[in-house]
């Protein structure tokens, strides 16, 4: 890296951490996340886990059960350790190691394929890449041990089906004899749209994973649930995987806060979104995916080449403390990037985000 490129990432790091954020709860403070974590367990003299054993590991996979209404559940690091264990699992117990899922799964896109290199699993990417999954892209499908839903999809802009929709679906694969398994990483988030309990919709399901730290905030860490003997297999997997690390007790402290503190706000970063959408939507020079988003979280496109938008974006900054966007990627349509609304969003006004929007495309 050049001189000039490190002046450029400390002056962003420097932007960024002393701006308001419009995605996100704000920036990271993971000192400020840990002495929270150690007020909690001195205040409640919490016992260590080790091995993810343990009364506080059992009373957060207790508690998340209980929410969604499964048997049993299994604190694990992450999701890509959690959900290629549940198919693996639903392909052993069918002797199918075929299973399906959106072209745009994280399992397909963001984890190297390991549900094939460490499960033996063929995966076939179904429907149309730019929309949610629906109960006709099961026909013709060559018989599968498992379907993958991701509620809602995150390469698309937060898009759910209907609950119809997703009714007909789960109906559909039921009565092929697949198993269901739901890709829940913002789980938190989808219970919004749906505005039904999350036992209700995780009812449609044989497995569920949710993560932690999106939305939620928490430090790291999912949740896998399902049948105890499903999950009693799981935590085999997870011992084979090594993941059973010796104590994930400030991960699991984190998700107890964030889950306090988070889980009834989900609403109102929902509607918080779709208001801060709208204002994106006033700049002819920006789009938003979907129209109107289904949960805390949509896509932009951006007219311009990502490089003049980010060097924009840090005058913004500059000028209005107001820290627009992260990343941005390159595509035909535009320079994309996805916004996640949460604490930070509820501390700007509109008149001020609007100023700082019209900013961004002054030439």
């Amino acid at each position: 890296m050049t001189k000039t490129e490190n002046e450029l990432r400390a002056r962003r790091v420097r932007l960024r951490t002393s701006s308001r954020l419009l995605a996100g709860h704000g920036a990271p403070d993971p000192a400020a996340e840990l002495e929270r974590v150690a007020e909690r367990i001195r205040e409640r003299a919490i016992e260590p886990e080790h091995y993810g054993n343990g009364a506080i590991a059992q009373e957060l996979e207790s508690t998340v059960a209980s929410l969604f209404g499964m048997e049993a559940a299994r604190y694990m690091p992450s999701g890509c350790m959690a959900q290629p264990i549940a198919l693996r699992i639903w392909a052993e117990r069918s002797g199918l190691f075929e299973t399906a899922f959106h072209a745009t799964s994280h399992l397909e896109i963001h984890e190297e394929r390991g549900y094939a290199a460490l499960h033996g699993l063929t995966a076939h990417l179904l429907g149309d890449p730019h929309r949610p999954t629906l109960a006709v892209d099961l026909d013709g499908l060559p018989p599968i041990s498992s379907l993958l839903l991701e509620l809602p999809a995150r390469e698309i802009g937060g898009q759910l089906p209907t609950w119809e929709q997703l009714g007909e679906l789960c109906s559909k694969a039921r009565a092929l004899g697949i198993r269901l398994h739901l890709d829940g990483a913002r789980l938190w988030e989808a219970q919004a749209f749906y505005q039904r309990p999350f036992s209700e919709i995780c009812a449609l399901f044989d497995s569920v994973y949710v993560s932690f730290y999106k939305t939620i905030g928490a430090l790291a860490g999912a949740m896998l649930l399902g049948p105890r003997d499903f999950i009693e297999e799981a935590i085999v997997w997870q011992r084979r995987q090594g993941g059973t690390v010796y104590s994930a007790l400030a991960n699991i402290v984190s998700a107890q806060i964030g889950l306090e503190e988070k889980l009834e706000r989900m609403s109102a970063y929902r509607e918080r979104a779709a208001q801060v959408a709208s204002i994106w939507a006033e700049a002819d020079r920006a789009r938003v995916l979907p129209d109107t988003p289904q949960v805390n979280m949509f896509h932009l496109i951006l007219d311009g080449p990502p490089a003049d938008l980010l060097l924009a974006r840090d005058r913004v900054a500059e000028s209005h403390g107001i820290w627009l966007i992260n990343s941005l990627r390159d595509e035909d349509e535009g320079s994309r990037c996805e916004v996640m609304i949460g604490e930070a969003a509820m501390g700007i006004s509109n008149d001020d985000l609007r100023a700082a929007i019209a900013a961004l495309f002054e030439d």
